[in-house]
């Protein structure tokens, strides 16, 4: 039977933000996602909660460079470890700089989580998207979206595409450009599509393409 909530905080020299999440929040684990150069912040601190609190209390690190891409990696493998044995995720933004917060957000939004901001302190529920984003998105848009990443984010032609999936052209199209009765990766601002040369359609993931294949 799955345990009721996971909470993920982010984690930086301010740990209050943290500890008003664990104190005013359900919470059945806890992830503290943290830069390397806070490590000893992250020690400190699951050394103090492991001795109070009733949960098991984990850490993961991101580098300083590139933090965005290794908090959306970093979250999609904790989902993948955690989700099925947990009915709710809850992910605390509040703690650390702002670009790791900013992050973290992003995670929340590609995998629909709930985040909550820690503001005079009580949670405030932040506006992100009850359900994941891959949802609004089929599968056959997400083959797509894969078989960019895989190629750094850009084919030049349109039978290139149809080598890495094994769709047709006609289907391909109609999920980049869409149709009448359904967007396509275009409308949503997933991919973008110019002209190369002799008329071959060259198609690349924007960074929302990319963040949603990251996010997975």
């Amino acid at each position: 039977m799955p345990k009721h909530t996971l909470q993920i905080a982010t984690l930086g020299p301010d740990t209050d933000s943290v500890l008003v999440g664990i104190r005013t929040l359900p919470v059945h684990k806890l992830y503290l996602i943290h830069l390397e150069s806070d490590k000893q912040i992250a020690q400190k601190l699951t050394a103090d909660l492991s001795s109070v609190l009733k949960v098991e209390v984990e850490t993961h690190a991101v580098p300083n460079n590139d933090v965005l891409t290794h908090v959306l990696e970093g979250v999609a493998g904790i989902l993948r470890k955690e989700k099925e044995n947990y009915q709710d995720v809850i992910f605390n933004v509040s703690s650390g700089e702002k670009l790791l917060g900013c992050a973290a957000l992003s995670a929340a939004f590609v995998n629909g989580l709930k985040a909550v901001a820690i503001v005079n302190g009580e949670p405030l529920l932040l506006p992100v998207l009850k359900f994941s984003y891959d949802r609004l998105v089929s599968q056959t848009k997400l083959d797509i979206l894969n078989a960019l990443q895989k190629k750094g984010g850009e084919v030049e032609s349109l039978e290139e595409l149809r080598e890495l999936t094994g769709y047709g052209k006609p289907l391909l199209s109609y999920h980049i450009q869409g149709a009448e009765d359904s967007q396509g990766l275009v409308d949503l601002g997933l991919v973008e599509v110019r002209r190369g040369d002799r008329g071959k359609s060259m198609i690349q993931a924007t960074t929302l393409g990319r963040l949603l294949t990251l996010g997975r």
